[in-house]
């Protein structure tokens, strides 16, 4: 993947206190949290099925992985400066590489000790992380976003592994496509059980693999749930209109912290802008 500049955020994106604005927690508190992140599953780490779904930042074989490491510390310090926690990856289209880039960005952060990430595959009708970590029957983010099935069931954690893929990045996958996707995201449901999840795992920052923008009408419902957006585009596959369509579809409320131009997945030479 090589990437570019492709547009610049309109206005300089300022600092926003809102419902995800970090909150100070008392000692208690914090062991609960240890506690929760403890009583996750353990997600299983399988190199040759990693380095074989391009997760390169694994291996960290691929010169490529540098690049993550520049993207994760630019974003890492962008959103605290802001008061940001929830971050969407989505693209125009589809076959752009966001999913690639989302897991990607996922565990290079994780490197960060007491770093805490949260990676949610919202991606309901084409979900893909599962198949790319390589996790079978992971269970339904329905069940989830419902509060049929709590936090500390539904999560898992990265267990030992030799990559040193830290243990503090939390993982939703979802394993079958959910064709009333945005009615699930509007829900009010949603965004109580995303409150919870934050009060449990108390994550520095939350992931969101996003359907494309241009299909249907999942970020939309998706947005009042997100701090700001990272968009990726395909070379070779989005064009200047794709762009603008997004860019518009998305509207001017929900900042866009930058702009990623993935041309090949596994040969990463990355920009972006804020």
């Amino acid at each position: 993947m090589e990437a570019d500049i492709v547009r610049k955020p309109k206005q300089p994106l300022k600092p926003q206190v809102g419902p995800t604005a970090p909150i100070p927690q008392p000692q208690h508190a914090i062991d609960t949290v240890a506690d929760t992140w403890d009583s996750l599953r353990l997600l299983p780490v399988a190199p040759a099925v990693l380095e074989r779904n391009l997760v390169i930042t694994a291996g960290r074989r691929n010169p490529a992985h540098g690049a993550f490491d520049v993207l994760r510390t630019k974003l890492v310090q962008a959103m605290a400066e802001r008061g940001w926690r929830r971050l969407g990856i989505t693209s125009p289209t589809k076959g752009c590489g966001k999913s690639f880039v989302a897991v990607n960005l996922a565990v290079t952060l994780s490197r960060y000790d007491s770093y805490r990430t949260v990676l949610l595959d919202m991606d309901l009708r084409l979900s893909s992380l599962a198949h790319k970590l390589g996790i079978p029957n992971p269970g339904l983010m329905a069940d989830f976003l419902t509060g049929q099935v709590a936090a500390n069931d539904f999560f898992y954690r990265v267990g030992p592994n030799p990559l040193r893929i830290g243990p503090s990045l939390a993982i939703g996958l979802n394993g079958r496509p959910e064709p009333f996707a945005a009615e699930l995201f509007y829900d009010s449901k949603t965004a109580e059980a995303l409150k919870r999840m934050e009060a449990m795992l108390a994550p520095q920052m939350v992931l969101f693999d996003l359907p494309p923008a241009l299909a249907q009408d999942d970020v939309l419902s998706l947005k009042p749930h997100l701090d700001c957006i990272l968009m990726v585009a395909g070379g070779g596959i989005t064009t200047t209109r794709d762009l603008q369509a997004a860019s518009r579809r998305l509207g001017d409320d929900l900042p866009l912290l930058g702009v990623v131009l993935n041309k090949a997945e596994g040969n990463v030479i990355m920009d972006y802008t804020y």
